[in-house]
């Protein structure tokens, strides 16, 4: 099926998937800089110890049909099931004035901007998101990526001297303490979701960011999705093929495991 893209973002290292699109990062294999594992903790956790360069991702704002929540359904490892936390990987390609594609991103070293942030576990009813077993949102401080280095990179990119390489997205890891008390069954599908100008549950609409120079910065917000050697690292992903998006598992995703933790007690 054809990739629908809103706006140039994705004509820079997509790999389109079913109807949706993931931005890659540069270089498209795994980050160099990345542990050979991650944390082998109760629950389930997909994502590496260490991601330092970029990673591939999905953005809400540029796809079509439009993304609402995005997940994985995973089964726990272990007995533990009190939950206790949920993290995601973030790629942050907005910049404070210019842009990646228009080769002029600036950003002030340290720079954020606020995103709220929804993660919410459910019940797995067959591949569909069941009951609601336990959801938390909040304001998130999320990095611009930094600054165009034109002398070390090119294509707009900044460097990262940690594993000497450019990239256009920024990674973050955000980790959220979930509602106590909340005993989960053995097998879950957990999400994340946040609004842009026109994706999310609830589309922020044209705002004054629209028409700055650096655009708004959520819309250069995606969700990490990359298949790590040996990952997971602690639970089952259900299907590396699938990831749960809009409601439901979507098939074309190989290769694209969802960079989701689950950590339980």
């Amino acid at each position: 099926m054809k990739t629908h893209t809103k706006n140039h973002r994705l004509l820079v290292g997509v790999v389109a998937l079913g109807t949706f699109a993931i931005m890659a990062a540069a270089p498209a294999a795994a980050d160099p800089s990345a542990s050979a594992g991650g944390s082998a903790q109760s629950g389930y956790n997909a994502i590496p110890s260490k991601v330092s360069g970029n990673v591939p991702s999905l953005s809400f704002e540029s796809t079509w049909p439009m993304v609402n929540e995005f997940g994985d359904e995973v089964v726990l490892s272990g007995a533990a099931r009190t939950l206790q936390s949920m993290s995601v990987v973030l790629s942050s390609w907005g910049c404070q004035s210019g842009g990646w594609s228009t080769e002029d991103c600036m950003t002030t070293p340290g720079a954020t901007f606020d995103v709220p942030l929804t993660f919410t576990i459910y019940a797995d009813s067959g591949g569909t998101a069941g009951v609601r077993l336990a959801t938390v949102t909040n304001t998130v401080k999320v990095a611009y990526r930094p600054s165009v280095d034109t002398t070390l990179c090119t294509g707009g990119r900044w460097y990262n001297s940690k594993d000497r390489s450019c990239y256009n997205g920024f990674p973050q890891i955000v980790k959220m303490d979930m509602p106590s008390g909340v005993t989960l069954p053995s097998q879950v599908i957990w999400s994340v979701a946040y609004n842009t100008t026109s994706a999310g549950p609830h589309p922020i609409g044209v705002t004054a960011c629209n028409s700055t120079s650096g655009g708004c910065a959520y819309d250069s917000l995606n969700i990490g999705a990359f298949s790590y050697p040996k990952a997971p690292f602690s639970g089952t992903d259900v299907s590396e093929d699938h990831a749960f998006v809009n409601g439901s598992m979507e098939a074309g995703w190989t290769g694209y495991r969802p960079l989701g933790a689950i950590v339980t007690k």
